[in-house]
């Protein structure tokens, strides 16, 4: 009874880590088209700079970044343009016009053969994806994916958006395929590992849950998200100790993080199971 119990209300509530997040103020700065620096004096300089006030301004006022953007468009910037458009609207939660100018940014750095058009296309996808348009997003990515110039851990992180994609469109066994190619080509990424270890849980695959959550924990082990998915494996497994552990670590990591105030609550869980089942005794 207790098992079935903490099972139940453990899944009830497992907090949606594959919930699409947003390629805004929350996360990491998105994937920007930095390369090999340009000569000093050169076209391609002046557009680098001027690419990188414009993104600057966007972080700290959209509004007016988008008032630029559209500007500089009138006047030649082309993808570079566009980018930074798309950009300061996913500052303003506009997912839905940050697609399209992600798309349109895309193509044009396409039609040019520049090797930036796979950031363009997976920043497509991400919007797309923040946005709700999870099938438009999965285009996007293969659109990333088919392009030859895009290798190694950069194409590992196309194929972690994508699965991720593919679990929020519902297509669970095909995001499963993703994570073997993120393992592949990003294996030091601890969000791919994490990721497929929470799949691989919900799926009922616990041997492959256990496995991916371990090297999750040895990249990052002061992640309080890795932690709080260790409890979560834990729990299903049946180690309550060891759910215990790593649900308190989760809150000794990031005392004020989502994943914190979700591993105090199973906390608060578990003692009061603990408490009826020994009152059943």
């Amino acid at each position: 009874m207790f098992i079935s119990a903490l099972l139940l209300t453990i899944q009830s509530v497992t907090p949606g880590v594959f919930v699409p997040e947003p390629i805004g103020p929350q996360t990491p700065p998105p994937r920007t088209q930095r390369k090999a620096p340009p000569a000093a004096g050169s076209i391609e300089q002046i557009l680098q700079d001027r690419f990188n006030l414009c993104m600057d301004k966007a972080v700290e006022d959209p509004a007016s970044a988008i008032v630029d953007a559209n500007i500089w468009m009138g006047e030649g910037g082309s993808f570079h343009a566009r980018h930074c458009l798309a950009f300061a609207y996913t500052r303003q939660n506009s997912w839905g016009l940050a697609t399209a100018e992600f798309e349109k940014a895309a193509r044009e750095a396409a039609g040019m053969g520049d090797a930036r058009a796979a950031n363009l296309w997976a920043q497509a996808g991400n919007a797309a994806v923040a946005g709700g348009e999870t099938l438009q997003a999965i285009s996007f990515f293969d659109a990333a994916l088919a392009r030859e110039d895009l290798v190694g851990a950069k194409r590992g992180e196309v194929h972690l958006d994508k699965a991720r994609a593919l679990v929020a469109s519902g297509r669970a066994e095909d995001a499963r395929a993703e994570f073997v190619k993120v393992h592949e080509l990003a294996p030091e990424d601890p969000l791919g590992w994490l990721l497929s270890a929470t799949l691989a849980r919900r799926l009922g695959d616990m041997e492959r849950a256990l496995a991916d959550i371990k090297v999750a924990a040895k990249l990052a082990p002061q992640d309080s998200d890795v932690a709080l998915e260790a409890g979560n494996i834990a729990v299903r497994s049946g180690d309550y100790a060891s759910a215990r552990k790593n649900w308190q670590q989760a809150v000794a990591i990031k005392k004020d993080s989502q994943a914190a105030n979700t591993a105090r609550e199973y906390l608060l869980r578990l003692d009061k199971l603990e408490s009826e089942t020994q009152s059943a005794k």
